[in-house]
């Protein structure tokens, strides 16, 4: 049994520009935003570059049922990111008391939550300056996920820049250090 497209969200389009023989799709949300990108191949000749508010506005059936797909892609991973940052909550109910205990240990630590555009998983980034920054790389090098008998654990970057020290750890390794973290005095 075969489910009836998704309409396109209130407010939202999409943008059909054609490019040599593919046609370029693009979902825009209403505040003009772009949400997910697809294409069409083998687009005939005439195809005008439009924007359209409604998958009845497309008159070609394949190029519709691309449109319908870039639809069903872009509802599949924001389930996705969803579940994905769900999951992480599951793991780390008490994020908020860690992340203020962080704060008060890494003074000035600015915390962010954000999620991956590729994996569609959480990321931690953890960004100090000054002094604060080695508190931060003190923190993470005691921390036994961070180092492998290799170097620095995957799933874990440490970009320096000028004074900022700035970590970024994938889902699983920030459970990972958080749930130390939370076992630490």
């Amino acid at each position: 049994m075969t489910s009836s497209p998704k309409p396109l969200p209130d407010q939202w389009t999409i943008n059909l520009h054609p490019v040599a023989n593919l046609t370029i799709l693009t979902l825009f949300d209403g505040a003009g935003v772009q949400r997910e990108i697809g294409f069409h191949p083998l687009t005939p000749p005439g195809t005008t570059d439009r924007t359209v508010g409604a998958l009845s506005e497309i008159d070609e059936p394949e190029l519709r049922a691309s449109a319908e797909k870039l639809i069903d892609t872009f509802y599949e991973r924001t389930t996705r990111a969803q579940v994905n940052a769900d999951a992480f909550g599951a793991a780390v109910p008490d994020q908020q008391r860690l992340f203020d205990r962080l704060r008060s240990v890494v003074p000035g630590c600015l915390i962010e939550l954000d999620i991956d555009d590729e994996t569609l998983t959480v990321i931690l980034k953890l960004t100090a300056a000054g002094r604060a920054a080695g508190a931060l790389l003190s923190l993470m090098a005691r921390w036994p996920g961070f180092i492998t008998a290799n170097g620095q654990a995957d799933g874990v970057t440490k970009d320096s820049d000028g004074g900022d020290l700035t970590m970024h750890l994938d889902q699983s390794r920030a459970e990972d250090f958080l749930t130390w973290y939370r076992d630490q005095p």
